[in-house]
C-alpha cells in the first residue's frame, strides 16, 4: 500500500512545508504521491527534484526580493507574486531547478487548481506540468492579487479556493494512508471569511460560481482539517502541524520570521520521525 503525502497552502506560511520536507528528503523519505495546492505545489517540486535547501534558499533569500513578490508587480502583471521571475530567472539562474531530476523521478505530484466558471477543483499531474508549470501558477495564483491563468481551456485560480487541504482527493484516489502537513496550529479553525461579499462579488461578478466557492471556503477548510485529524485517530494518517501559533501571513516577506518558521518545520518533523516511520512501517508493504 502507498502512503500518500498531502501538502496544504497558506502563501509565505510554506516556509514551514519547506522545513518538513527538508526533513524527509535527508531521511530519504520519498512518496509516491504527492497531493498538494498553492504554495504547497511550489514547495513539492524542489522536494521531487531532490534539491535539498533550495526552497530554504527561496523564502529566506528572495521573499524580500520586489522581483519576488511586490505591489508593483501586481499592478504591472496582475499577480503579486512574480511568476516570470519565480519560473524564469530565479528558476533557470539564480537558483537553478533541476528539471531532468524532476521529470525523471518516480515521484507524482497531483496539484489542485480552482476552475473560476465552476467553483470546483481541477487537479492536474506531472504530464500536465511540461509547459512551464503552468498547472503550478495557476494552483499557486490567490484571488483578488492574481489574475486568472488561462490552461486547457479554463481559467484557474488558487487550488486552495476549493480545495485548502487535498485530503479527499487523494482518498478518492485510493491512497488511504496518507502523511498530511499543515501550516496552522492544529487548534486553528477559520472563524471568518477572508473577504466581504460585496467585494468578492464586485471583483469576480463574471464568475458566480468562484464567489460562492470563496464564500464556503471557511466551511471547507474546518471540514478537511477535522477530516485530517479524523484519519489521523482511525491510523489513517499522520499529520505534521505547527507546534506553535504560527503569527506570519500569507504575504510575509521578514526573512527572519521565514526562517524561524522553517526551523519550526524541520524541529517539529524531527520530533515525530519516530512516530512517522513506525506508521510507514505499519502502512506500506
Amino acid at each position: 500500500m502507498s502512503i500518500g503525502l498531502i501538502l496544504e497552502g497558506g502563501g509565505m506560511r510554506g516556509a514551514y512545508t519547506a522545513g518538513v520536507l527538508d526533513v524527509l528528503a535527508e531521511n530519504n523519505i520519498f512518496l509516491p504521491n504527492i497531493y498538494a495546492v498553492s504554495a504547497g505545489a511550489c514547495n513539492a517540486l524542489s522536494y521531487i527534484s531532490k534539491q535539498n535547501k533550495r526552497n530554504y534558499e527561496i523564502y529566506t533569500k528572495y521573499a524580500s526580493d520586489k522581483r519576488y513578490m511586490s505591489f508593483s508587480s501586481l499592478v504591472k502583471k496582475g499577480n503579486v507574486f512574480d511568476f516570470d521571475f519565480i519560473f524564469g530567472e530565479l528558476s533557470n539562474e539564480l537558483l537553478p531547478f533541476d528539471y531532468e531530476e524532476f521529470f525523471r523521478s518516480s515521484m507524482n505530484i497531483i496539484a489542485g487548481t480552482t476552475d473560476c466558471m465552476t467553483g470546483k477543483s481541477v487537479f492536474f499531474d506531472k504530464n500536465d506540468m511540461q509547459d512551464d508549470f503552468t498547472a503550478v501558477k495557476a494552483s499557486s495564483s490567490l484571488p483578488l492579487v492574481s489574475k486568472p491563468v488561462k490552461f486547457k481551456g479554463m481559467y484557474l485560480l488558487d487550488g486552495g479556493v476549493s480545495a485548502p487541504i487535498p485530503i479527499e482527493r487523494a482518498i478518492e484516489d485510493g491512497s488511504h494512508k496518507n502523511i498530511v502537513v499543515l501550516t496552522r496550529e492544529k487548534e486553528f479553525y477559520k472563524t471568518k471569511r477572508d473577504m466581504p461579499k460585496f467585494v468578492l462579488e464586485r471583483k469576480y461578478r463574471h464568475y458566480p460560481e468562484l464567489v460562492r466557492a470563496m464564500l464556503e471556503r471557511p466551511e471547507v477548510y474546518n471540514n478537511e482539517k477535522k477530516l485530517c485529524y479524523s484519519e489521523q485517530e482511525n491510523g489513517h494518517a499522520f499529520v505534521i502541524e505547527p507546534s506553535k501559533p504560527v503569527t506570519i501571513g500569507r504575504y510575509c516577506t521578514k526573512s527572519d520570521k521565514l526562517e524561524e518558521l522553517y526551523d519550526l518545520g524541520v524541529e517539529d518533523t524531527k520530533s515525530k520521525l519516530s512516530d512517522l516511520r513506525r506508521f510507514m512501517a505499519l502502512n506500506s508493504f
